[in-house]
């Protein structure tokens, strides 16, 4: 015969199953109807203090087509609002008075910084970024060529939403991935100035109707947290060789005295060593790369040795001056975007603190470059001819 088990734990099992079933229900839950999702949010100086400038989707207008230009079919899926305050948070206070639903940062993929505000204080901008848990640090970061809030209004058509536009660019292989806690640590650091993706709107050319397209002009570059300039181009490829994070391809086209030829730049790496001898701050900069021939214009036998060690040489002294022109940066804007003071401090830490800790980057100009480029092209593409010269028999 099976014992009942008694009366008094019996109750006590109800109870307990009963007060879990009433602690099922989420009494703090944020329902998506009431919030308004930010994808971006661009910081601008204002007479007044700060512009914050936000872009949100509207779902309603989401639907038909899916082609870009923001839904040239009909209304735009997203809406702008923008308003100033003394401080960044006052400014989105304000907006938020005027909205039905709660402002949330927390899917922002993209904030950019007007290039007015980075000129006079680029901590300002990541102050709230790191007080307030719901903005993203992981959010990519850049400065833009006039007001920011311009560049949310910028209408690319391959994308619905210019922010998803930005984003593409932004993680794109043709530029250095910088987001919020990069910047936030390259502020910090002692030894390293920060560096941001430049973006600025063009026009397209080739239409009757040219559209503006996003595009990166090149990066921004900081010191004591104030930007001071924007490298460009031979200063861009520099930057992308020094910066010595995850390399990516890019193209590089040299000047023959045949013609130009294409190559990209599969694979590259490049080590800083600073050194000294007899008293004098000295920096080995060695790079190395791998390179496919994308177009020959000059119309050489690739197949021939002798021709590829002439490309390359060609190749090696281009990619030795773009380096450089980092190095010239560093001495007359004393910047150090390389992080040549980090470097320093790692390899004699008793004499950075002692000798150069206090007059860096300045300490810079006095320093001497050693740049050494190897590059190897071992893929010359299928056709050493352009197949489309007629060849002449020889008699």
């Amino acid at each position: 015969m099976k014992k009942r088990m008694p009366r008094r734990p019996r109750v006590r099992i109800a109870a307990l199953f009963l007060v879990l079933l009433l602690a099922t229900g989420c009494w703090d839950r944020t329902e998506v109807n009431d919030i308004a999702i930010v994808m971006a949010a661009a910081i601008d100086k204002d007479k007044e203090g700060y512009r914050v400038s936000v872009m949100i989707p509207l779902v309603g207008n989401m639907g038909g087509a899916t082609g870009g230009g923001g839904g040239s079919g009909g209304d735009r899926p997203y809406t702008i609002d923008s308003d100033t305050g003394r401080t960044i948070r006052e400014a989105s206070e304000r907006m938020q008075a005027r909205m039905a639903r709660r402002l949330f940062y927390g899917h922002r993929k993209v904030l950019l910084i007007g290039e007015e505000l980075a000129k006079e204080n680029l901590p300002d901008a990541l102050d709230i970024t790191a007080r307030l848990a719901e903005n993203r640090l992981t959010s990519f970061m850049a400065v833009t060529k006039g007001n920011a809030y311009e560049m949310l209004n910028a209408a690319p058509k391959l994308e619905r939403f210019p922010a998803e536009a930005l984003r593409e660019l932004l993680k794109s292989d043709g530029v250095i991935k910088i987001q919020v806690k990069d910047v936030a640590h390259q502020l910090n650091v002692q030894g390293k100035d920060a560096i941001l993706p430049y973006v600025e709107v063009v026009k397209s050319k080739g239409s009757s109707k040219p559209n503006e397209e996003i595009q990166i002009g090149g990066y921004a570059y900081a010191r004591q947290g104030k930007m001071i300039g924007v490298a460009r181009e031979d200063e861009a490829v520099g930057i992308r060789w020094l910066s010595r994070s995850t390399f990516k391809p890019y193209l590089e086209t040299v000047e023959t005295d045949q013609g130009p030829v294409s190559v990209t730049i599969r694979r590259g790496k490049c080590t800083i060593k600073p050194y000294l001898s007899d008293g004098i701050l000295h920096y080995r900069i060695e790079a190395a790369g791998e390179g496919t021939i994308l177009e020959a214009l000059d119309n050489k036998e690739y197949e021939h040795k002798n021709a590829v060690e002439l490309l390359e040489q060609r190749l090696e002294s281009k990619i030795a001056g773009e380096i450089r022109t980092v190095e010239r940066l560093a001495r007359e804007r004393q910047v150090d975007i390389p992080g040549f003071g980090l470097l320093l401090n790692r390899a004699y830490p008793t004499l950075w603190k002692r000798e150069w800790s206090s007059r860096w980057p300045a300490a810079l100009e006095g320093a001497q470059y050693e740049v050494k480029v190897h590059i190897v092209i071992n893929r010359t593409g299928m056709f050493s001819k352009n197949i489309g010269l007629k060849e002449h028999p020889h008699e």
